[in-house]
């Protein structure tokens, strides 16, 4: 499975996605330079919240996500909902087609 990564800087925060997909001619691949980082809550930050979802979504043939769904929830709901609504702001090259991606989010502390 290819490992890809965007760092955002608010908070010291990292986010990676692994994308995968059981067709891999269709299987859409993310472009993480037209993404914003998503908004996370602020709440969630302070506490140190830390996590992993997994989201299931389909990319139309100009390479916007048509929809999305949270697949396994990281324990933290407004962080998940962070997470589909800023996977749903980016673009996708290979599309159309159904993939699945997984984020996951790291606070460290101290920086």
């Amino acid at each position: 499975m290819k490992q890809l990564c965007t760092a955002a800087v608010l908070a010291t925060l990292t986010a990676c996605a692994h994308a995968g997909s059981s067709e891999p001619a269709q299987r859409p691949v993310v472009e993480f330079s037209s993404c914003a980082k998503p908004a996370w809550p602020q709440q969630d930050l302070a506490a140190g919240h830390t996590g992993t979802v997994t989201l299931a979504f389909t990319v139309d043939e100009h390479g916007a996500v048509k929809d999305s769904s949270i697949v396994k929830s990281s324990g933290h709901p407004a962080l998940d909902e962070a997470a589909r609504s800023g996977i749903a702001k980016c673009r996708f090259k290979n599309g159309p087609g159904e993939t699945t991606l997984q984020y996951v989010w790291i606070q460290e502390h101290g920086k």
